[in-house]
């Protein structure tokens, strides 16, 4: 057990040691809100930059194509032979997606693609709702998160960590009132903010909030040589035995590195050169006028002109000149050179900005063009989404057989492969924490998943029916394949109905008949022939003479019965052999 003394140190440790990364995380988000500084002394304090913003942008595209597509969980059986591992393995299965359902994880997924891309790590903390039953995602923010060190990519689990934030002194009395009431001084209002640090490792959770500043006057601070006040809020143990916290990264060489990095100096650069591009358009609409005296005089001004009232401007002794200031020849072709090369750095294609390269003439190369440079940083991205999934699967079951292990659970599943309801018993049912988290078709966002999907089954590599196994529009395959059949042949009745109605084959009693019960909702087009089929035979046999063959409704098989005395008289067939030869 660690003391609040010992944590606090090792958070200062911490910090510095990560300092460095947290710089760049830095740049990186005041480029992506817009936060340039451009240091050049004519320019109003509150004044933006004037260029566009390609980081947010790519950024942004390129994380909304990584949580474009939702990923499935296979949950493997212990033994293959046993039909109840299977039943069990499914039942695995739909209450981990059933998890994701409640912590609606195809939001998640987006934040974290961000901070994927932007700060090239993707820390989650996962801990057990008492209240829902179930284990809770929550996204930390990379920048405010101290891990123990990380050996690699593939290395996620932190042997413990350390989360920081600030909360208001009002939500400390909401919720701490007593340590609150330690922590306060005369000077304390209700929106001053308190540092709470949060510690997790395998044997416990421990809440600390630090103590005010009264000297510097801010809520804590980092650099201080004084041990702060601090306030032990919550220790709790943790039963599962793990430390519940997951940081996925981005691979690199050696130092962590977010996509676009390299590309902040050419942004910099590019802004200021924007600045003063403006300015030069400012100094022509707006010249500085110089007083320049004759020889041998003193330059004076008699009179200023005021071209509103008419007023005559009068000099003495010189002469006015308005210094003309034009940007060099080479300032656009440097933006444009710039914006280019931060284009190319970062791998933004100008389609995410609704423009088209105007070197591309055809539509099959612009995409084979964005193609090449999305897909791959796609694909990437989501294979190591899917590795942390993994491991954040494994300790959420961790954490339900540790909390509610014997609890029987049941709720309503609505995601893809899933619908229904699901009943399981943590210990019961998860005899294995072994999973995998696997995208469709990684690398591609939704749209070209349904282009390429369409080509494929177009050459005849690839069925209808395992494409609604991967089309993150179709929740059950085998239903949606039954209603595509379904379709068909009620267009191919429908066809044949009209087909016949047009050559008089059909009373128009019984096609009026059939037009009702369809439009009235009252029976859908297949039941309603069927419905009127069975009336017309009815009909029939009761216009037929006793004894006759015709007098028995339903046996008009082919050429007999009442559907024969039908078509021998008017000669036209029977609603019965319509149906018949519709199949």
């Amino acid at each position: 057990m660690k003391s609040p003394e010992e944590i606090i140190g090792l958070l200062r440790e911490r910090e510095s040691n990560l300092e460095p990364g947290f710089a760049r995380m830095r740049r990186v988000r005041a480029a992506y809100d817009g936060d340039i500084v451009v240091p050049l002394p004519e320019l109003d304090d509150n004044e933006q930059v004037a260029v566009a913003n390609l980081l947010a942008q790519g950024l942004d595209q390129t994380a909304m194509r990584i949580s474009s597509v939702m990923p499935d969980v296979v949950m493997p059986p212990i033994k293959d032979d046993q039909k109840q591992a299977e039943k069990r393995a499914s039942v695995r299965r739909r209450a981990v997606l059933g998890w994701w359902q409640h912590n609606r994880m195809d939001i998640k997924l987006s934040k974290r693609a961000r901070h994927m891309l932007g700060y090239a790590s993707s820390p989650v903390s996962l801990r057990f709702n008492s209240k829902l039953g179930v284990p809770e995602w929550t996204v930390r923010d990379p920048l405010t998160t101290f891990p123990a060190p990380l050996f690699g990519p593939d290395d996620m689990a932190p042997y413990d960590t350390i989360f920081t934030y600030e909360r208001t002194y009002d939500w400390l009395m909401d919720n701490y009132p007593d340590h609150a009431f330690k922590l306060r001084h005369k000077d304390t209002k209700g929106s001053d903010l308190y540092q709470l640090v949060e510690y997790c490792d395998p044997e416990e959770t421990v809440l600390l909030a630090v103590g005010r500043d009264i000297q510097q006057g801010s809520s804590w601070n980092r650099n201080a040589d004084y041990s702060p006040p601090l306030a032990e809020l919550e220790r709790s143990v943790n039963r599962a035995g793990i430390c519940p916290v997951v940081i996925a990264g981005r691979v690199n060489l050696d130092q962590p590195q977010g996509q676009f990095d390299q590309m902040l100096g050419m942004y910099q650069m590019q802004a200021k050169l924007m600045a003063l591009e403006v300015l030069a358009v400012q100094k022509g609409i707006f010249p500085d006028s110089w007083l320049v005296a004759n020889p041998g005089e003193t330059p004076q001004i008699i009179n200023t002109a005021n071209g509103l009232t008419g007023e005559v401007g009068i000099l003495k002794g010189g002469q006015l000149k308005d210094t003309v200031v034009n940007p060099g020849f080479m300032t656009n072709p440097t933006i444009d050179r710039l914006e280019r090369g931060q284009r190319l750095t970062a791998g933004i294609p100008s389609e995410f900005g609704g423009e088209s390269g105007s070197n591309i003439r055809t539509g099959r190369r612009g995409e084979a063009v964005l193609s090449a440079v999305v897909d791959f940083p796609v694909q990437e991205a989501q294979r190591m989404i899917a590795a942390s999934l993994e491991v954040e699967n494994k300790r959420a079951i961790a954490l339900m057989k540790a909390y509610a292990g014997n609890k029987p659970k049941s709720f309503y599943v609505t995601m893809k492969g899933a619908k229904g309801v699901v009943d399981y018993t943590p210990n019961k049912d998860f005899e294995t924490d072994e999973n995998h988290v696997v995208y469709s078709h990684s690398g591609a966002d939704i749209n070209n998943l349904v282009i390429g999907a369409g080509q494929r089954i177009g050459m005849g590599t690839m069925s209808k029916r395992s494409f609604m196994q991967i089309d993150p529009m179709v929740d059950d395959a085998e239903h949606e394949h039954d209603a595509v059949i379904a379709e068909n042949l009620e267009q191919a009745l429908l066809v044949s109905i009209q087909t016949q109605a047009s050559q008089g084959s059909i009373p128009p009693n019984d096609l009026a008949r059939i037009t009702e019960l369809v439009r009235t909702d009252k029976a859908e087009l297949a039941d309603a022939v069927q419905k009127v089929q069975e009336e017309a035979q009815q009909r029939q046999a009761s216009e037929a003479p006793a004894g006759s063959p015709e007098t028995m409704p339903g046996l008009a098989q082919e050429g007999v019965g009442a559907e024969q005395a039908v078509a021998s008289a008017g000669g036209r067939p029977a609603l019965r052999d319509l149906l018949a030869q519709v199949g």
